[in-house]
C-alpha cells in the first residue's frame, strides 16, 4: 500500500528536459513553417513545464525531507516547496496513525499452556520527526511489527496463563511500553497495544470447563453446608424454647398437624402417637373427634377461599 513504503519525488530533473525538449521542438517547427506564434506557445509550455521542476506539492498529511547531494537538508511541512532539480532528492512519508496485526502462534506460557495470540498495534510518525523514521532505519512499518511480535512472544512466556487472560490491560501497557522505548529512536510513537484473541487447544478449553464447573458445583455444595449450618442453629434456639414452655411445644404440634392435614385434604395422615400424647390426645375417641373437626375447619377453608375467587 501506498503509506507501506517510502515515496520518492520523482521527475525534477525529467521535467527541466522535457521543458528544453518542448522548447527546440517547439523552434524548430516554427522555423520550418515560418510561424512565429508556435515558438511562443511552445517557449510559454517548455517554461511552465522547467518552473514545474523547481517546485513541489506536499499534502497535509505527509511530511518530506531534502536530501541534497545525498547529504540532508532539511525537512518541509505541507504546501507548495522548493527544490533544485538534479540535485535534491525529495523522500515523503505518511505521518497518519497507522494499525498493523501481529501474531504470537503456539507459545507456551510461563505454567506450560500453549496459547495463539492475536494483537493490534497503533503507531504514527512523530510530525518533528519525519526525518528519523527516514533516515534511522530502512523500513520501519516492518521493523516495527518485528519488534511488536518479538515482544509478544517474550511477555508470553513470562506470563501466567490466567494473568493473561485476567490482567489484560496491564499486559496491553507493558507491551506498549517496550515497543515505544524500542520505537523512539525511530521517530515513531506508539498509541496503543491491544490483545483481541487468546486461543487455546480444544482439548485444553474442555478440560477448562470441566473443571470450572466442578469449582461451581463444590462453591454451590458448600454454601448449602453452610445453610444446614444455619438452620440447625435456629432449631437450637427453638429447642431452648419449646424445653422451657412446654405448652408452646404442644401448640406447635398442633399447628403443624392441622397444616399437614390442611394440604394432603382427604388423604390419610399418620400421626405418632407420642405427638398426640404431648398435645393430650392420647385418647382415640378424642383423637378421633379431633381428626374430624380439623378436615371440616380445613374444608370450610377452601370453600370460603373458592368464594372469593368467584367473587373477585
Amino acid at each position: 500500500m501506498f503509506f507501506d513504503r517510502l515515496v520518492s519525488q520523482k521527475g525534477s530533473g525529467s521535467h527541466v528536459i522535457a521543458g528544453a525538449v518542448i522548447i527546440t521542438v517547439g523552434l524548430a517547427i516554427a522555423s520550418a513553417t515560418d510561424t512565429p506564434v508556435v515558438a511562443y506557445i511552445a517557449l510559454a509550455i517548455g517554461v511552465g513545464v522547467i518552473i514545474s521542476a523547481f517546485l513541489m506539492i506536499i499534502k497535509q498529511y505527509e511530511r518530506a525531507i531534502i536530501l541534497r547531494l545525498g547529504r540532508f537538508q532539511r525537512q518541509v511541512g505541507p504546501g507548495v516547496q522548493t527544490r533544485i532539480p538534479f540535485v535534491d532528492s525529495i523522500l515523503v512519508v505518511d505521518i497518519r496513525e497507522k494499525v498493523r496485526e501481529f501474531t504470537a502462534e503456539r507459545m507456551l506460557t510461563k505454567d506450560n499452556v500453549p496459547v495463539t495470540i492475536d494483537a493490534i498495534l497503533r503507531y504514527r510518525i512523530i510530525e518533528d520527526r519525519a526525518k528519523d523514521s527516514i533516515l534511522n532505519v530502512e523500513n520501519f512499518n516492518d521493523m516495527i511489527q518485528q519488534v511488536s511480535q518479538t515482544t509478544l512472544r517474550n511477555n508470553i512466556g513470562a506470563s501466567v496463563f490466567q494473568d493473561i487472560l485476567s490482567r489484560r490491560e496491564e499486559v496491553n501497557l507493558h507491551i506498549k511500553s517496550i515497543i515505544a522505548s524500542e520505537a523512539s529512536s525511530w521517530g515513531i510513537e506508539v498509541t496503543g497495544v491491544e490483545i483481541r484473541q487468546v486461543a487455546i487447544p480444544k482439548e485444553l478449553e474442555d478440560a477448562m470447563s470441566m473443571q470450572a464447573q466442578a469449582e461451581r458445583e463444590k462453591n454451590a455444595r458448600v454454601t448449602y453446608g453452610e445453610s444446614e449450618v444455619l438452620v440447625a442453629k435456629q432449631f437450637e434456639e427453638a429447642s431452648k424454647v419449646y424445653t422451657e414452655n412446654p405448652v408452646a411445644y404442644a401448640l406447635r404440634q398442633s399447628n403443624m398437624l392441622y397444616e399437614s392435614i390442611k394440604v394432603q385434604g382427604n388423604t390419610i395422615v399418620m400421626v405418632p402417637s407420642e405427638s398426640l400424647n404431648s398435645i393430650g390426645f392420647g385418647n382415640l375417641a378424642l383423637t378421633q373427634a379431633y381428626l374430624e373437626n380439623t378436615k371440616k375447619v380445613a374444608k370450610s377453608v377452601k370453600a370460603e377461599e373458592k368464594a372469593e375467587k368467584k367473587g373477585e
